[in-house]
């Protein structure tokens, strides 16, 4: 009889670590499509600065050079990028007030956009 109950109890722990097992799996499947959906809605990098000099194109550029006060770097916004946000960066020029400046990564130096500063 012991014989009996001791792999009635095998049988049953056998279950129970095969529900925990498909369990874990379920929820891991789960986290790992929240974390893609997150990566895909992700922005570039966006900073609040001032806009110390802007730099004509030469010719055959295909882009603008900007400087910021708060930056040692030289930016570069393309020629067909939305006509607002030179004058946002002209604004910010005259006035001395911060703009926001989205830029893909935080190693590129080409401008996404500009927006005034809430």
């Amino acid at each position: 009889m012991s014989i009996n109950n001791t792999n009635t109890s095998y049988l049953s722990s056998t279950r129970v670590l095969r529900l925990l097992s498909l369990l874990l799996l379920c929820l891991s499947l789960h986290s790992c499509a929240l974390a893609k959906g997150k990566k895909a809605k992700k922005k570039g990098v966006v900073h609040a600065m001032t806009v110390a000099a802007i730099r004509p194109e030469n010719k055959g550029d295909a882009f603008v050079r900007v400087s910021f006060l708060q930056s040692a770097r030289f930016y570069k916004l393309p020629n067909n990028a939305n006509p607002e946000y030179m004058i946002l960066l002209k604004e910010s020029l005259s006035t001395h007030t911060p703009v926001l400046v989205e830029r893909a990564k935080e190693e590129s130096d080409v401008i996404v956009s500009v927006t005034k500063q809430k």
